[in-house]
């Protein structure tokens, strides 16, 4: 049978738009349900962390405001940010309490330090300073933490957990009980490039423009296609990852609705990436 839909046109592309723009309507469901309900729900995680999937809604909302004017380049740049809070929102909700403690331990002490910074490039420095002060020695709670974020050399540690980001998909698989497939394939699409871009390489400043796949474009139109190719893509990995933290929170607070549709969504672009002839880049082993 004949694809119904090319890999790369316009009209594929908005469907694969439609369905990473459906996933974020189903992560504002999520959170508009979470503060709703809160009084009621028996995981206090769920309340405290309220403030990460709200983030993680609004990162995703900007990538796709900045997909309409094919701002490809920075899509990528806030896709990794939006991946690893959700990575993060996702492992924290099933990590042991000491994993768990250590990440808000470290928002207290990171909190403290940014009131005195500096900066030093040879011989010159600048500094921001909060004008006031605090006693860390009347501050038990605050002190602790930034004990704990402290290296033997005196020197702040920047990282809250030790793992890496294969730890902490392996954690999410083992404790939460959760498919991680689709987060490892966001990885592996996104976070190298992205970080390439973040640091401004010049392969991180051209390679969404096809030069380094195979074959730089020749034309507008395979300009155009090489960039909806791009953006199918990378909607299909977000939406999907959206699933996977749709069915976290499903493991500790019933959130039958939001799943059902989101599991809907995902058929609904199964079919179309069927349809296409193309198939999805990924393959697991």
């Amino acid at each position: 049978m004949a694809s119904q839909h090319k890999f790369g046109s316009d009209e594929t592309t908005r469907l694969f738009f439609n369905f990473y723009n459906s996933q974020l309507g189903l992560l504002e469901n999520l959170y508009q349900y979470q503060f709703t309900n809160l009084k009621h729900l028996d995981n206090t995680r769920l309340g405290t962390l309220y403030p990460l999937l709200f983030s993680i809604h609004h990162t995703g909302t900007s990538i796709s405001l900045l997909s309409m004017q094919l701002h490809l380049n920075e899509c990528y740049m806030l896709a990794r940010s939006f991946l690893e809070r959700l990575i993060n929102y996702t492992f924290l909700l099933s990590c042991d309490e000491e994993e768990y403690s250590r990440y808000l331990a470290y928002t207290r002490q990171k909190a403290y330090r940014v009131l005195d910074r500096n900066f030093t490039a040879g011989d010159l420095k600048v500094s921001l300073r909060w004008s006031g002060s605090i006693d860390l020695e009347k501050e038990s709670e605050l002190k602790k933490a930034v004990d704990i974020f402290t290296s033997d050399t005196g020197k702040p540690k920047t990282r809250w957990t030790s793992r890496n980001l294969s730890g902490m998909l392996e954690s999410i698989a083992r404790k939460g009980e959760i498919e991680i497939g689709y987060l490892m394939f966001a990885i592996l699409g996104i976070y190298d490039d992205a970080s390439e871009a973040l640091h401004g390489t010049l392969y991180g400043s051209t390679f969404h423009i096809g030069t380094f796949i195979g074959k730089k474009p020749s034309s507008k139109n395979e300009l155009k296609k090489t960039w909806n190719e791009q953006l199918s893509e990378l909607f299909l990995m977000l939406g999907s990852c959206i699933h996977t933290l749709i069915r976290a929170f499903h493991k500790v607070a019933t959130i039958e609705s939001i799943l059902s549709e989101s599991t809907k969504n995902l058929k609904e672009i199964g079919k179309v990436i069927k349809q296409t002839g193309s198939g999805y880049r990924g393959t697991t082993s």
